[in-house]
């Protein structure tokens, strides 16, 4: 996997069609940090390249390029260090199911490397992207988490608190699952002197980020392209972020045979109410703007079809039906997260990237969909494979053929 995806690099693959520019805008502001340093850290929102993006990464980005002094050789690094991420994702698949639900590490190997099939994380890695950098801080923050849940000590709990707030500062979105991590911890700690430990951590860790932001009043976070900084109304957005959140949930809706054998009435009159609900909500405030770019592939492919969003407004009602029933088997833990997800994507777009190949991610660590030793089947992955594949063609499809022409 890692040479195939070492000669995908020196191609130059950009399946998803906008890494490559979204890299050489990041460029550009990373340069500015070259000429000077501490100008464009205190001026960030007013620089020339003004951008969302965190600017501990683009500091990355500028520190590495004055070590290789090689736009070329610096790609090269971050992209070595982004696939590090399926390093990190078989040791979480391994403390989580090895050996007690599978005694294959094969198997487990072979599930991890599923995020090499993904569109996002292919073309964010050779156009290194800061989610998908921030990605292997946050997975290797998981992996102390779970290591504490059966070997519990300060270590592993600052270990999780310090590589989640690394995530946070080159990707902000991931800062909401610290609150997670600390309910967690909250929970399950009853050691007033730990906890107390726990909570002074984050605050030294979040001090930086909240004095840049609310004292210095620098508010990159809202710059960038005209009309898509923030925009917290959540009811025109979240219809679109559970389509993405229901198509990467495929492959587990497959091993759950789509929840088809119990669907009686009476056993699910609350779970129909409510997606019945929930779904003329979304209906109702939904105003979308595609001309803003994101939406996900429902909308695009029901606007590439027919020219209207048909098909996006048809899946609505099986995203939240299927979504609620996946957060109904563990209600507090996976609603909890749910809840953090949509919340990571405060901005008016909601880009596919965002949750690819996150969803999946949570889904196999941090959700608990009760994953069995029946799932680790060759149909399963192969399902899986099959569904990142054909998702993947329809990218290079979409990208190298239909927007070519």
């Amino acid at each position: 996997m890692l040479f195939k995806s070492i000669i995908r690099f020196f191609f130059g693959e950009n399946t998803t069609s906008g890494p490559k520019m979204d890299f050489s805008h990041a460029w550009n502001g990373a340069m500015e940090f070259n000429e000077n340093f501490l100008y464009t850290l205190l001026n960030f929102d007013k620089i020339e390249n003004l951008t969302r993006i965190s600017p501990v990464y683009l500091i990355t980005i500028s520190l590495t390029n004055k070590v290789l002094n090689s736009i070329e050789l610096t790609r090269f690094f971050l992209f070595f260090v982004i696939t590090l991420c399926q390093l990190f994702f078989y040791r979480i698949l391994k403390i989580i199911y090895y050996p007690d639900i599978t005694s294959d590490k094969k198997v487990l190997l072979v599930l991890s490397c599923i995020i090499f099939v993904s569109p996002s994380f292919r073309a964010n890695t050779i156009w290194p992207e800061s989610a998908m950098f921030g990605m292997i801080f946050f997975l290797i923050g998981i992996y102390y988490f779970l290591k504490n849940q059966t070997n519990n000590n300060l270590i592993n709990i600052s270990l999780n608190i310090f590589f989640i707030a690394l995530a946070a500062y080159i990707r902000p979105s991931f800062a909401v699952f610290a609150i997670f991590f600390f309910f967690c911890y909250l929970v399950q700690i009853k050691n007033l002197k730990t906890i107390s430990s726990i909570i002074l951590l984050n605050l030294i860790l979040a001090f930086p980020a909240l004095y840049y932001v609310f004292v210095l009043d620098i508010h990159f976070f809202n710059q960038g392209v005209k009309n898509i900084g923030l925009n917290f109304n959540y009811l025109n957005k979240i219809s679109v972020v559970f389509s993405i959140i229901f198509f990467h949930t495929i492959p587990i809706l497959f091993y759950k045979k789509f929840f088809l054998d119990n669907l009686k009435l009476k056993n699910n009159m609350m779970l129909f109410l409510a997606t019945i609900v929930i779904s003329y909500i979304f209906f109702i405030f939904f105003n979308y703007d595609l001309g803003m770019t994101g939406g996900g592939i429902f909308l695009h492919i029901s606007n590439f079809i027919f020219k209207n969003n048909i098909i996006f407004y048809l899946i609505i009602p099986c995203s939240v039906f299927f979504v609620l029933k996946l957060c109904i088997i563990d209600i507090k833990k996976n609603l909890f997260i749910l809840v953090l997800i949509i919340l990571s994507i405060p901005q008016f777009t909601v880009y596919h990237k965002y949750l690819d190949p996150l969803i999946l991610i949570l889904c196999l660590t941090l959700f608990n969909f009760n994953v069995s030793k029946n799932f680790f089947t060759l149909r399963n992955l192969g399902f899986m494979y099959g569904f990142y594949l054909a998702y993947l063609s329809i990218n290079f499809i979409n990208n190298y053929l239909i927007m070519s022409i």
